[in-house]
């Protein structure tokens, strides 16, 4: 097992500071429950000193861990440490519990390697049971028998936790591997669905006018200027969405969290334009993929309608949440419009903008809302729902 990976890290590293943590606390329930004939001065120092140094540990566990796995043989301080333990305190009541701790450690960190380490505790614990009392304390079947397996069992636990984390690592790891994988195939109909929505609606539109171009040349050449003039329009903004597909090819926007996404791409379109910005993003907003493209997108097309059509000086951009929805708002102080539910003048016009934007808000299950006035600005909000929401049918698209 690798700790190359970021949540295997996090795991091993909680339980290793929460090992730390416990054997602090055992450390100070050592000295408190110590009996008065034991708790010399050499005793108290030396309980102080391995729970100050496990302290130290629990505090300093991303420079110290990365050296014990590189160098194994380190743990021996640690086992050393808790024999002097025993050495002092004898191998019987609070001492010996101080000590299982390192088995513990052991196998977390070496797995069945880490067994090893118990097998030395063991050898150490038989040890200290003879030299402190000159074997008298091994005198039952708890002493000789079920405290020394402790060890074991203690290391066991260790290994078993650390292939657990193993195998949860490998499981993200298929995990991650399936959401690329789904989300490679969501970019494939996301790319198909934006040339259905845009470009072959753009296209659709520019050959019907241009079919019925001969027939208004010959009835009406004023009509006839005017479709031309449309289907110039309609040419323009078709060629507009190519490029701007080709750039979603290009850009990793959508793959940022919706709020840094969002800031980046409003910064980038006001150094461009030189027009002055305002931003109230709030921190770790976010939405699911697919809702998170139509947000940006609506984003971008709003300001690119500003650029085309608001000549205005300043733009404020807000993305916040409510709880329910995520709210996009964009507010600009330029010339404005009559604002009304009828889309059918833009498009005669040439004008997709909030058509697209319309069309992007009932995809993501959104609601959109146009406020403008001649003269006063326009504002537009968006309220996108924060749960995952079923795509709208592509007869829902249709612009009556």
């Amino acid at each position: 097992m690798s700790w190359d990976d970021p949540i295997t890290v996090e795991r091993m590293g909680a339980t290793f500071r929460l090992l730390m943590q416990v054997r602090i606390l055992v450390a100070a329930l050592t000295i408190a429950l110590v009996p008065g004939h034991r708790m010399t001065l050499e005793t108290l120092l030396l309980l102080s000193g391995v729970g100050l140094l496990s302290a130290l540990v629990l505090f300093s566990w991303q420079q110290i861990v990365p050296s014990l796995l590189k160098y194994p043989v380190l743990i021996g301080f640690d086992v050393f440490a808790a024999y002097a333990v025993l050495q002092i305190g004898g191998v019987t009541g609070p001492f010996f519990l101080f000590t299982v701790v390192t088995s513990t450690v052991a196998g977390l960190l070496y797995g069945r390697r880490g067994l090893l380490a118990c097998g030395l505790q063991i050898l150490l614990y038989f040890t200290a049971a003879v030299s402190f009392g000159e074997g008298r304390e091994l005198n039952s079947f708890q002493s000789v028998v079920a405290m020394p397996l402790f060890y074991l069992v203690a290391g066991f636990v260790g290994a078993g936790l650390r292939r657990l984390y193993a195998q949860q690592g490998v499981l993200e790891a298929a995990r991650r591997s399936a959401e690329v994988a789904a989300a490679a195939a969501e970019e494939r109909n996301r790319l198909a669905r934006e040339m259905h929505d845009s470009i072959a609606k753009t296209l659709r539109g520019i050959a019907m006018s241009a079919q019925a171009l001969p027939a208004w040349v010959e009835r009406s050449p004023a009509r006839a200027r005017e479709e031309a003039r449309g289907i110039a329009a309609a040419a323009e903004v078709a060629s507009r969405e190519a490029r701007q597909l080709i750039q979603d090819l290009r850009d990793d926007v959508f793959q940022q969290p919706l709020g840094e996404g969002a800031a980046g791409v409003a910064e980038a379109w006001a150094r461009e334009t030189g027009t002055a910005l305002k931003l109230d993003i709030e921190d770790r907003i976010d939405l699911p993929v697919r809702s998170r493209y139509e947000v940006i997108a609506i984003l971008r097309e709003a300001l690119e309608n500003v650029r085309r059509h608001a000549a205005a000086t300043a733009v404020e951009v807000g993305l916040t949440s409510d709880g329910d929805h995520v709210l996009l708002r964009v507010h600009d102080d330029g010339r404005g419009f009559e604002s009304d539910d009828d889309l059918t003048r833009f498009v005669r016009g040439g004008h997709y903008g909030l058509v697209g934007m319309r069309e992007r808000t009932r995809t993501a299950g959104a609601s959109l809302s146009v406020d403008s006035a001649p003269g006063a600005g326009t504002t537009i909000s968006v309220a996108v729902p924060c749960s995952v929401v079923e795509p709208a049918s592509p007869a829902d698209l249709e612009v009556a």
